[in-house]
């Protein structure tokens, strides 16, 4: 009888719980609708400052549909955009913001900044809903925080360094590994030129100890490339691209590429953000010394080639996409040649349902540098030497299928792994 009882009162519980979560949600529910598709935000951040708008799990129930995308800037940081899409009865408004941030920005920083920025651009339309009077806007009256315009002294003139070194190692009774590398980078990017600078190194060591003899590999690696680009237009630019290298991996001693290009952008580069159509053709030499002889009987080799390169980048409300494609052959033999192949994409089929796509391939027939005496076992199973092969592919599929309650504002931390990271204001 008792265990009756407190089922009962439990189950009353439950629904006068459930009814108060439906009479708050009613309350809430003229509070503008938003989506927020965007990989840098932090969503739960974002929940917290940004407490008057109602957060939906998909954007087919949006009134407003919230966009983010970046890229890399010359100076090592990143440039974002925001693209605030109106539905409903939005249709038709549509906004961008445009925002930067320095290589040295903190995680609490950027979440700021980024708040800051969907806060303006969610002014336009917050201010048609009930929650508009309800609304401070305000600025700082300290005249040292007003914005002014200044000329800007760069010592460094826009050149931007960096070195990176990492140690790995590993090992047990029977298997020991290791792999070392090391990198210098200078960057320089202004309206006008792009130029980059790359040094680097790689080594990787095996042993392994089989019955009573022990097997060991190396790989080693050596890099050091130059690309300089000049702006032609806000369509066209064009560059060189040239660089000098070493792998016994790929059995080259010592190889010297130099590649000049020209591309053409069908949207102008200042979109590129958020959609980017672009086709870059460039024309090349190649001077080879091999460690070994090859599989056509060379050491030293010379050789001319040509290529074309198609890619597209999109981020829109229905879903995103990349996809590029390689197309490159030797001018002395049209028959060794390669074609490479990639795409992601993300489609937002219908309202909570997503399909993930990736896939890479490619069209193998420029294996020109192989070694003649070809791969022994232990190279085959330890993965030391390239290997003959006339395809290589990567392909994954999947989707996403979210349902139940639209609405998607509250922040609850307990028993999740984030809630042991601290952030220091």
């Amino acid at each position: 009888m008792k265990s009756n009882l407190v089922f009962t009162i439990l189950l009353a519980s439950m629904f006068l719980h459930g009814y108060a979560q439906n009479t708050d949600t009613n309350q809430s529910s003229k509070a503008l609708h938003i989506y927020v598709d965007c990989g840098f935000c932090d969503l739960d951040y974002l929940r917290q400052e940004i407490n008057f708008v109602n957060y939906v799990r998909d954007r087919n129930l949006a009134q407003l549909d919230i966009v983010g995308s970046s890229l890399s800037t010359g100076s090592g940081g990143t440039s974002y955009t925001l693209v605030f899409i109106g539905q409903k009865e939005f249709a038709g408004q549509k906004d961008t913001l445009k925002f930067s941030a320095q290589s040295y920005e903190t995680d609490d920083g950027l979440r700021k900044k980024v708040t800051q920025y969907i806060k303006l651009g969610l002014m336009r339309y917050v201010a048609r809903t009930p929650y508009a009077d309800r609304l401070l806007i305000s600025m700082p009256t300290d005249t040292n925080s007003k914005p002014a315009a200044t000329q800007v002294n760069d010592p460094w003139k826009s050149w931007v360094f960096a070195v990176n070194a990492n140690g790995f190692a590993s090992g047990q009774e029977l298997v020991t590994n290791s792999n070392y590398s090391a990198g210098f980078s200078a960057t320089k990017v202004t309206a006008d030129w792009k130029v980059k600078l790359n040094l680097s190194y790689s080594l990787n060591e095996n042993s392994f100890i089989v019955g009573d003899s022990t097997i060991a590999t190396s790989t080693k690696s050596e890099s050091a490339s130059a690309l300089v680009v000049r702006s032609i237009s806000n369509h066209f630019s064009a560059g060189l691209n040239t660089s000098v290298n070493s792998s016994t991996y790929s059995n080259i001693k010592l190889q010297e590429n130099v590649g000049p290009g020209i591309e053409y952008s069908l949207f102008p580069y200042s979109e590129a953000t958020h959609r980017q159509i672009r086709l870059l053709y460039s024309i090349y030499g190649i001077n080879t010394q091999c460690i070994d002889t090859t599989i056509f009987g060379n050491i030293n080799s010379l050789y001319f080639g040509e290529s074309l390169t198609a890619s597209a980048t999109y981020k829109k409300p229905w879903g995103s996409l990349y996809f590029s494609v390689t197309g490159s052959h030797y001018f002395y033999d049209l028959t060794k040649n390669n074609l490479s192949a990639f795409t992601q994409l993300n489609i937002n089929v219908f309202q909570g349902f997503t399909i993930n796509l990736f896939a890479a391939g490619s069209l193998v027939h420029d294996q020109v540098f192989l070694p003649g005496a070809g791969a022994s076992t232990a190279d085959i199973l330890l993965q030391v030497q390239a290997l003959t092969t006339s395809y290589s592919y990567f392909f994954s599929v999947g989707f996403t299928y979210t349902f139940g309650s639209i609405y998607n504002d509250i922040v609850n931390p307990r028993y999740s792994q984030s809630s042991f990271n601290v952030t220091m204001n």
